[in-house]
């Protein structure tokens, strides 16, 4: 046994991805340059230098997805469940917000407009019932045990999930931090309501785990134990922890909700305030 725990110490050491990296790398380095006062693409001409916060939400996310797929962690994932689902709740759960609130509005404005087709396939895949739907079902059939273990025997089905429920997790995503207002947007309140929704449909699937008496998933069975964690605990721990980051996740969208919009009710009232001072000279004056 303790042989076996050396080579999972050693795969978690060699477990770093340099290709990933160097796709990523790129992806950030086409952003910055897009985004920054001097080279930008010409089709975003006009676009103007990007706010510092945003350019950090989209480092971040990008920074999150390394370390959750391109890092050791992902090594880690095939020993323990509860870092596979540690994983899980970064790529689906916390990348897709930070990336879209870091995209440029004229960026997505002229993409959208630029593809027709494309903007029509995301109008319809971005509507608030068919994203959010689209996204948790999927989601709660790849935690289905014999779905799951099928797609962890194979590589080729474990990037086939990624790629199709990255995008299913952009497009639930979209309504509650859209960067084209057009498409989808939702009002704040719609917001609030939505992301309780996402919390609804979510739980299902955790409580399974989390609740389960006996050992759901077979693709543990047969690896080395690491870290002294019994089966049954690694796999009610997975649930745990992604049930608790989906709170935390959607916790801290909703206030970013309420800051948004006491922000615009404040700047409206202002407006409304203004321009009624101004009639009110206005009718001084005559």
């Amino acid at each position: 046994m303790s042989g076996m725990n050396h080579t999972v110490e050693y795969n978690f050491l060699m477990g770093w991805s340099p290709f990933l990296l160097l796709v990523l790398i790129g992806i950030v380095s086409l952003y910055l340059f897009a985004t920054g006062e001097r080279g930008r693409f010409s089709r975003f001409s006009g676009m103007g230098p990007l706010n510092g916060l945003k350019k950090v939400s989209f480092l971040f996310g990008i920074f999150l997805f390394f370390i959750a797929k391109g890092s050791p962690l992902n090594m880690w994932g095939h020993y323990l469940f509860l870092i596979h689902m540690l994983q899980q709740s970064i790529i689906y759960l916390a990348v897709p917000p930070l990336i879209l609130a870091g995209l440029p509005t004229r960026m997505v404005d002229s993409i959208l407009v630029g593809i027709g087709p494309l903007r029509m396939v995301w109008k319809i895949c971005t509507k608030p019932i068919i994203a959010i739907m689209a996204f948790n079902v999927l989601f709660s059939f790849y935690h289905i045990p014999f779905i799951f273990d099928a797609i962890m025997s194979s590589t080729l089905w474990m990037n086939v999930s990624i790629v199709i429920l990255l995008p299913m997790a952009f497009f639930m995503w979209w309504p509650v931090i859209s960067p084209n207002l057009v498409v989808n947007s939702m009002k704040p309140l719609h917001k609030v309501g939505y992301i309780f929704g996402m919390g609804m449909l979510l739980t299902p699937a955790c409580a399974l785990i989390i609740f389960s008496e006996g050992i759901l998933y077979q693709t543990y069975l047969n690896v080395p134990r690491v870290l002294g964690i019994s089966l049954l605990d690694d796999q009610q721990s997975g649930g745990i922890i992604m049930k608790i980051l989906q709170e935390v996740i959607y916790g801290t969208a909703l206030a970013w909700i309420f800051f948004q919009w006491t922000r615009d009710e404040r700047k409206k009232t202002e407006q409304e305030d203004k321009i009624r001072l101004e009639r009110i000279r206005d009718m001084h004056n005559l």
